[in-house]
Parts: structure tokens; C-alpha cells; sequence
């Protein structure tokens, strides 16, 4: 028969040692010593540290919410813009409307993304949205692209886009969309490459 004794003593101030009698044989377990729960503390906070920006991801939800209020504001111009040409019938397939920015062309009540009404060419989130002055801007009678710090424009004929990224903003996939097309017109966003 077998009976524990417990015997204590202090080796060092932290550590903790317990003595069982088995037949004449002692066998000694330890537990941590300071220092070891110091350096487990330690490669814990290192690693939360770490790991955490990546379960977070918050540079992402920033971008994405960016985009989406991008859509929003798209949507609520051409709600107001589609109002104005109802109240001026310009609910017709080409018609020119008088802005405050000048006048712009319109297709069954909705701006086209390119106006071909003035010279030089209006396009849609130049005139609509007034993002203020690009640092950086190309336009021909193609296309219109410019950024506004980190934020790009791309606009052309069939489509305007406004994100994150450069050139026509496809690579990034990460912008709003708004297309105008003869068959339909709305807003689309990409958040893929956020």
C-alpha cells in the first residue's frame, strides 16, 4: 500500500516541489518557475500582436464601407437628377438639360456617363458628385481618369467608376460603379480588392 507524503521546500522563491513516497523511491514534479511563466506571457502578447491586424483586417472594412458609400451617394444624385428631368420632360432618348455645371445630356431621364453636349465633354462624377480639384487629371474625348489622393476616377462612355486603384480601376476591384447603357442604367460595386 501506498501512502503520499507531501513534503514542500523552496528550492528558489517561486518554485514549488512535491515529494511522493512510493516504496522507498521519491519522484520530484515541478511546476513553472517565474521566469518560464514570463517568457510564455511574453511569445503570447508577441503573437496576439501579430496575428491580430490580420483577424481584424480593418484597412478592408475602411475601403469597403468607403466603396459602398460611394454607391450610395451615386444612387442619391441620380435619384436627384432623374427628378429634375421628370420636371423638365427630358424623360426622352437624347435630350440636353440645363444644369447649374452646364448642360448635359440625358438618355430616358438619366445622365449619360459621358456628355457629348458641351465642349469640351462633361462626364458624370466630374459634374454630379463635385469632388473638387484632382490631384492628378487626363482627359481626352474618350475617357476622363483622376485622382484624389488615394482615391481614383475613371470615367468613359459606357460606365464612370470611383475607388480604390488607378488607371480604369479594374485591376483593384475595389470601386462603384454607375453604367448607362441604351438597354438599362444603375449602380454596381466591387469589393473583391479591398
Amino acid at each position: 500500500m501506498v501512502i503520499p507524503v507531501y513534503y514542500t521546500s523552496e528550492v528558489n522563491s517561486i518554485t514549488i516541489m512535491k515529494h511522493y513516497r512510493t516504496s522507498d523511491k521519491y519522484q520530484r514534479l515541478n511546476g513553472f518557475t517565474l521566469i518560464e511563466l514570463i517568457l510564455v506571457i511574453i511569445v503570447l502578447g508577441i503573437l496576439a500582436v501579430v496575428a491580430a491586424p490580420r483577424f481584424m483586417d480593418l484597412n478592408r472594412d475602411a475601403k469597403t464601407s468607403s466603396v459602398s458609400g460611394f454607391q450610395g451617394s451615386i444612387e442619391d444624385a441620380l435619384k436627384m437628377v432623374h427628378m429634375k428631368a421628370q420636371i423638365d420632360n427630358g424623360l426622352g432618348d437624347n435630350v440636353n438639360l440645363d444644369t447649374q455645371f452646364g448642360s448635359y445630356q440625358f438618355y430616358r431621364g438619366y445622365p449619360e456617363t459621358k456628355s457629348e453636349a458641351t465642349n469640351p465633354n462633361l462626364y458624370f462624377l466630374e459634374t454630379f458628385l463635385q469632388l473638387g480639384a484632382a490631384d492628378s487629371e487626363s482627359k481626352n474625348n474618350l475617357t476622363r481618369t483622376a485622382n484624389y489622393a488615394n482615391i481614383g476616377v475613371y470615367e468613359d462612355n459606357g460606365f464612370s467608376r470611383i475607388g480604390y486603384g488607378s488607371g480604369n480601376l479594374l485591376a483593384g476591384l475595389c470601386y462603384a460603379e454607375y453604367f448607362h447603357t441604351s438597354l438599362a442604367q444603375g449602380v454596381s460595386i466591387e469589393t473583391r480588392g479591398c
